[in-house]
């Protein structure tokens, strides 16, 4: 894929609908177009993991990938200047594009009906730039999102539902849970269910880190173990897993009082509700 086709493909894209519509346009090419626009991300993404641009946006790992993603999404115009002068990936330190990495795979599948497994030369996690980092970046997450995770827990999500959510920590702290995922050998898996989007399931196998990205149907307990279900059944397929143990034990009732969270009254998703806080205790006036 030329350069240019790329860019052209891009465009400028903020909104989740933005990300949907690149996906449905890629699908309609074929796979080894799609599999070359993942290279050309990749590349764009890489060439931004810097250590200026880290401080710049002031922000590591995952974050950080988030970050030069929303870099990216802004159009070839915005990425040339955020490539050539560091400084100014500071405007996207709040912003994110995570759902960019989901166009690729979601459109391959939904073109050809087989799984994504495309391995790309370049990697575009944070710190996989050796030449610009000389060797492996700091792994200690300080962003303003970081605290969604436990250092203990081997599962985190991102969703909108708190019944994921709740079922999602039942199972990362749960023994039998914690043993099947140690037979990976992999630290780390993420869980993003999004709502109201268009796409399939995308598992994406990273150095350390499994994400899988898929739609939420949303609803209560039984809706969330049928969706979580799924996802790890993509998982365990994808890794090569045995069976899934059986679901934790757990109350219909949620910890948390969804009418009064978050305060107005919108979903916010897990990273998106830790920005939230960060930036409203940062910018509270002083007493």
């Amino acid at each position: 894929m030329r350069l240019e086709e790329f860019w052209e493909l891009i465009g400028v894209r903020r909104a989740d609908e933005d990300f949907a519509a690149l996906t449905s346009d890629l699908a309609a090419c074929d796979a080894a177009t799609i599999t070359a626009f993942e290279d050309r991300l990749t590349e764009a993404l890489h060439a931004l993991d810097t250590p200026a641009h880290a401080k710049a946006a002031r922000a590591r790992n995952d974050w950080f990938l988030y970050v030069r993603c929303a870099a990216v999404a802004a159009g070839r115009d915005t990425y040339e200047l955020v490539l050539a002068h560091p400084a100014t990936l500071r405007r996207f330190a709040r912003r994110e594009a995570e759902l960019l990495l989901t166009v690729a795979p979601t459109a391959f599948e939904r073109s050809t009906g087989r799984p994504w497994e495309h391995q790309t030369q370049l990697s575009y996690e944070s710190g996989s730039n050796s030449q610009a980092w000389g060797g492996p970046a700091p792994c200690q997450e300080t962003t303003p999102a970081a605290e969604h995770a436990d250092a203990d827990t081997w599962l985190t999500v991102g969703t909108e539902n708190l019944y994921v959510a709740h079922l999602a920590h039942a199972i990362g702290e749960d023994p039998a849970w914690r043993a099947w995922w140690s037979a990976s050998g992999i630290p780390r898996c993420e869980l993003h269910l999004d709502v109201d989007v268009d796409g399939g399931t995308a598992v994406l196998v990273g150095t350390g880190l499994v994400k899988v990205h898929a739609v939420a149907r949303g609803g209560g307990l039984p809706e969330a173990v049928a969706d979580v279900t799924a996802l790890l059944e993509a998982v365990r397929d994808r890794v090569g897993l045995g069976a899934l143990p059986p679901m934790p034990q757990m109350s219909a009732d949620l910890p948390w009082a969804p009418a009064t969270w978050p305060p107005d009254g919108k979903p916010l998703g897990l990273l998106r509700t830790m920005a939230f806080v960060w930036r409203t205790l940062r910018n509270r006036p002083p007493a």
